[in-house]
């Protein structure tokens, strides 16, 4: 009987110390799982920083691509060309008397005056030909005072033709110079009209202030 008794406690000490193993060994795989988890879901996060990171860097040049392309829309906004030297004129003496000064949009006069408006200025006549300088001038209406940009830069333009005429012939642009006598001064020009720059098309350009032909 105490055999028997001895043999069953021998038993069951065993089969608790192979549960207690198993419950141990089992928790070390959970914690190695759960670790192997960790060590998983780190990288995806690295992974997603790093992203992140590029974006951002993606962002900030798409910034300054941005601020370059506004920098080059405004300075494409002045004109800068210069004479063709493959156009082949010939020199033709002025037949028309051009004064030096500002000729300006007449569209400045009347109840409709404009605000924003161009003015071409007139310098260094010969009797062949004479540089021009066009700027654009904005005006505030609140107090009058004007905002002037040049927007194509000087320039030489030469009498054509009759010698009634006149043309820029640049590497871009090509500008001609027409002079009628809406003022009734011929040869003297009082009028100016300009094609071949858009800003200039469709307009009178006139000079008020010739010695004995001012008009208002």
């Amino acid at each position: 009987m105490r055999k028997k008794l001895v043999l069953i406690l021998c038993l069951g000490l065993i089969f608790m110390l192979v549960g207690c193993s198993s419950n141990r060994k089992a928790d070390a795989e959970k914690q190695t799982l759960e670790s192997g988890t960790r060590d998983i879901s780190n990288p995806v996060q690295t992974t997603n920083g790093q992203s992140n990171a590029d974006e951002k860097k993606e962002t900030d040049l798409n910034a300054t691509n941005s601020s370059q392309s506004t920098k080059i829309s405004q300075s494409e906004q002045t004109v800068k060309d210069i004479n063709d030297a493959s156009q082949k004129t010939t020199k033709v003496n002025s037949k028309v008397k051009l004064y030096a000064g500002t000729y300006f949009d007449s569209g400045v006069y009347g109840e409709n005056s404009k605000n924003d408006y161009c003015e071409v200025v007139i310098s260094n006549i010969t009797n062949t030909s004479f540089d021009f300088t066009v700027y654009q001038v904005k005006v505030d209406a609140s107090n009058g005072k004007k905002d002037k940009k040049a927007i194509f830069l000087k320039n030489t333009a030469v009498f054509i033709e009759d010698g009634t005429k006149a043309a820029f012939y640049g590497k871009n642009y090509k500008l001609n110079f027409t002079f009628p006598n809406y003022h009734h001064a011929y040869p003297v020009v009082t009028d100016m009209e300009i094609s071949g720059f858009k800003p200039l098309e469709g307009k009178d350009y006139v000079n008020n202030g010739i010695p004995g032909h001012e008009f208002g």
